[in-house]
């Protein structure tokens, strides 16, 4: 993206991942960063300051300002919508964080405004992983057809976060992490949106089990196992533990396994012949990162604005990997296989649908 205008960006929501974006907007140079939208006004007045940002919002004045044209929402999971929602009416572009929000009524709210707008809003859904260099090659393997028919994938979100008990909200004094956090919607969408990326398959029905043993302050359980299946009869595993007593598994614990080929986190095994059983794991062929690779989510939202193009992870696509963890949920909780709603490719040539 070079010689291009410069989108004027607000963000909203000055937690972590809203800083991250901000420093990164501010690195690429590719945007202008032109307003900043907190509740907290310390948090607020201290960022602009420290990156010398004067249009400070702590209300929704900020969908009106007419030097903010993209709106980027790093508010927590429960708090996606009303922003979304108010960028929408306000024919804003949009990235949001992952997931669009923590009810299957939200995420249809927030699918069903935007379909209303006017054409050519781009909206971007902050699936992040779907930008890690390896999983963009493992996905380019299975479409090559490497690893042929898929028929089972597993992804996991293991990762101990016992440390956001402490992270109370001075202006309310209440976590919304320990209230709100639901591990399979928060954290497993990371690995459920990944299976569906690189396979290129949407979910249908889901069954799961959990428990509530080792972050006993967590309103959810903290411990969430489902199998997910697939339209086409493909299985899927997705675990959410957010106590374990250990680091964050390599690569999500990324199985995928084909007819002629098998992904085992960042390797990949692929036969060379009908007759190869046992071909060797050699590393996927791509640059191995640390963090999030928020720049490259930037840089595409940003394309997609400029070019008027499709981002990488459109609204209805990044709304399939939340709606299905949501089901999941409800799966956990009715003690049954639920239907999980789909919403279509509107680019394709059918409408919308949902499962019932």
């Amino acid at each position: 993206m070079t010689n291009e205008r410069r989108v004027r960006v607000g963000i909203v929501g000055l937690g972590h991942n809203g800083l991250a974006h901000l420093r990164a907007h501010l690195g690429l140079g590719l945007s202008e960063v032109v307003a900043l939208c907190d509740r907290n006004p310390a948090v607020l007045e201290k960022a602009g300051r420290e990156f010398g940002i004067r249009r400070l919002y702590r209300d929704d004045a900020i969908y009106a300002d007419p030097a903010v044209e993209a709106i980027s929402i790093h508010t927590g999971d429960a708090d996606h919508v009303e922003p979304f929602l108010k960028a929408i009416q306000a024919g804003r572009h949009i990235l949001v964080e992952k997931p669009l929000a923590n009810s299957e009524e939200d995420v249809c709210r927030m699918v069903t405004a935007a379909q209303a707008a006017p054409a050519g809003l781009q909206i971007q859904v902050g699936y992040i992983l779907r930008f890690n260099p390896v999983f963009v090659e493992i996905r380019r393997l299975a479409a090559s057809g490497a690893l042929g028919q898929i028929y089972y994938m597993e992804g996991d979100y293991i990762h101990n976060l016992l440390y956001q008990a402490r992270q109370t909200d001075p202006l309310t004094g209440r976590n919304w992490y320990l209230e709100n956090e639901i591990p399979l919607v928060g954290g497993a969408s990371h690995p459920l949106d990944l299976l569906r990326w690189i396979s290129g398959k949407e979910v249908r029905r889901v069954m799961g089990i959990s428990n509530h043993v080792a972050f006993p302050a967590m309103t959810h359980d903290d411990c969430q196992v489902c199998l997910f299946e697939f339209e086409d009869g493909t299985i899927a595993k997705v675990a959410a533990l957010y106590a374990p007593r250990c680091a964050v598994p390599p690569y999500n614990n990324l199985r995928i396994y084909g007819t002629k080929g098998t992904i085992e986190r960042d390797t990949a095994a692929c036969a060379g012949t009908p007759d190869e059983v046992h071909p060797p794991f050699q590393p996927v062929a791509a640059e191995r990162t640390k963090g999030h690779p928020y720049e490259a989510e930037i840089v595409d939202w940003l394309e997609a604005i400029v070019q008027d193009k499709r981002p990488r992870t459109p609204l209805w696509d990044g709304a399939n990997s939340t709606l299905a963890t949501l089901a999941a949920v409800r799966a956990i909780r009715e003690r049954r296989a639920v239907e999980v709603p789909i919403f279509r490719d509107p680019a394709a040539a059918r409408p919308p649908a949902r499962g019932q």
